[in-house]
């Protein structure tokens, strides 16, 4: 088969999840990858065939690549001149839905990572590009049973994991150790991940963990928390886009990653945790506690609760012994269940299903 497979992202968290899919997949499969201008191909294996384009991401380019007919009429006729047998687009942006209709004799495969808007994000072009995706997809893959049941939809839909972000362990540096009463909140910044909370948790550990260190990494507004977090010794703030050189360095520090997210379908910070055997706290929203065994590869607790978290975390600061353990209980499940050739052989048995 050969599979087209479809991209608006050029960097970050939804470039690691395309090119270790594509990856997998090219080991099976013949796979070319349509992307944005600029794509960083770092993370791609060097004989995976990507055309770079010029494609309506942000506002600004969805505009000028729509009105400059040139680009839309170059980005069909590429399609039409691979000639795929499959087209699976990772994500529905609207962008991508408007072309979907002269595309009808393809097969189309739809990842839609986030089932609904995230809360503070801009909610009506999400919303119409996932329903014209939901309209000409020939089938769906979500990441949890949560998600599915959300989608709510007649087509066919397909639970298949995220897999892991191992490639990460190629980065990490020998010299880097884990830092006492140390804890990672990692990712881009959003009000959907609720770091109110576990703020307010560290405030309550301080008084049991004097030396509890919260490390912020991610890119986004601090407004809001800065009263909270700056010049405070119990916070150490990377308020920045992290490349991925740099990713290794937070998660080898942190003794427990923890996701107080309010809302959400999926993350690919839990499969990066895993890869360092850090046990993770998550809350109990979407699809994140299906990939959590709560007690054994990490605690899920309840949502915009901040007692909770903070006691999550004294139970781990205060028993390495199970945290260790946690730890190499979720490395243990990455490679187990969260392989990229095991997500790779579900998504080539749902092509099969549609290939002529």
């Amino acid at each position: 088969m050969k599979i087209l497979i479809i991209t608006l992202d050029t960097y970050g968290g939804m470039n690691h999840y395309v090119s270790q899919l594509t990856n997998a997949i090219s080991k099976r499969e013949d796979v070319v990858v349509i992307a944005p201008v600029g794509i960083e191909r770092k993370n791609f294996l060097k004989y995976v065939k990507i055309i770079e384009l010029e494609l309506g991401t942000v506002i600004k380019k969805f505009f000028i690549n729509t009105f400059l007919l040139t680009r839309p009429i170059k980005f069909l006729n590429t399609i039409y001149k691979e000639d795929p047998d499959i087209i699976h687009c990772n994500d529905c942006p609207l962008w991508l839905s408007l072309f979907l209709p002269f595309l009808i004799k393809y097969p189309i495969v739809t990842t839609i990572h986030d089932v609904n808007p995230h809360i503070g994000r801009r909610k009506f072009d999400q919303i119409i590009g996932k329903n014209i995706h939901l309209r000409f997809s020939d089938c769906l893959i979500v990441h949890g049973k949560k998600a599915k049941e959300e989608l709510n939809t007649n087509k066919k839909c397909y639970i298949i994991p995220h897999g892991d972000y191992s490639f990460f362990l190629n980065d990490r540096k020998d010299d880097i150790d884990e830092e006492e009463n140390s804890i990672l909140f990692f990712g881009r910044i959003e009000k959907y991940k609720g770091l109110e909370y576990l703020i307010e948790a560290v405030s309550h550990i301080s008084n049991d963990f004097p030396e509890i260190k919260l490390i912020i990494a991610g890119s986004g507004h601090l407004r809001g928390y800065k009263n909270n977090i700056l010049n405070d010794k119990n916070f150490e703030v990377h308020n920045r886009y992290i490349p991925d050189e740099e990713v290794p360095s937070f998660f080898q520090r942190a003794k427990i990653v923890v996701l107080p997210y309010i809302e959400g379908t999926q993350t690919g910070i839990i499969p990066i945790a895993y890869a360092f055997k850090k046990p993770v706290i998550v809350t109990d929203v979407g699809s994140i506690p299906e990939i959590v065994e709560n007690g054994k590869t990490g605690f899920i607790v309840p949502s915009k609760d901040a007692n909770a978290l903070a006691e999550a975390i004294i139970k781990l600061l205060r028993d390495d012994k199970l945290r260790k353990q946690m730890g190499e209980n979720a490395h243990r499940k990455m490679k187990e269940e969260l392989s990229w050739d095991k997500i790779a052989e579900k998504t080539i048995e749902v092509y099969k299903e549609f290939y002529i």
